[in-house]
């Protein structure tokens, strides 16, 4: 079947599809799937600042402050004052916060799972590869343009 869509489509239909698949996957657990990229980076790097999460994920931090705020509200994320600076936070997972890793990662292969049906590993690799290579291109021009201009946002 060829549906015969513009790449942006395309992207746009994946991405789509996949905060849909995410946010039914993990509905039981009261969580979106806006907040879980945050959990499994606070995971990765306990300690880490809600403006580092910004930068990594090359979103604004009003964005990142409400995911944080709805997590620390459910007693999933903790936020302690840094010693070092006193106005930032430093962001860890709760115990609650660290039971949802599991079920996270378990939806996020379960998608995985069903977009790369009948692909080979070859073909999957090759995928992954070039998308990273998209998205590098992409920040970097992104990045560019913002050094020419004076009216520059997060991207």
């Amino acid at each position: 079947m060829s549906l015969n869509i513009p790449f942006r489509g395309i992207l746009s239909i994946v991405i789509r599809n996949h905060f849909i698949f995410m946010n039914r996957e993990l509905k039981h657990l009261e969580l979106t799937e806006g907040q879980v990229p945050c959990i499994i980076a606070i995971s990765k790097r306990p300690g880490i600042t809600q403006d580092d999460l910004a930068r990594m994920f090359h979103i604004d931090k009003g964005t990142i402050a409400r995911a944080i705020r709805k997590l620390e509200e459910k007693n999933r994320v903790s936020k302690v004052p840094d010693p070092e600076n006193r106005r930032r936070y430093l962001l860890s997972l709760t115990k609650e916060g660290e039971e949802l890793i599991p079920e996270i990662l378990l939806a996020e292969k379960k998608w995985e799972n069903i977009i790369f049906k009948g692909f080979s590993d070859e073909e999957r690799g090759e995928l992954l590869k070039g998308m990273e290579k998209m998205a590098e291109n992409s920040l970097e021009t992104c990045k560019n343009q913002c050094k020419e201009s004076e009216n520059c946002e997060k991207g």
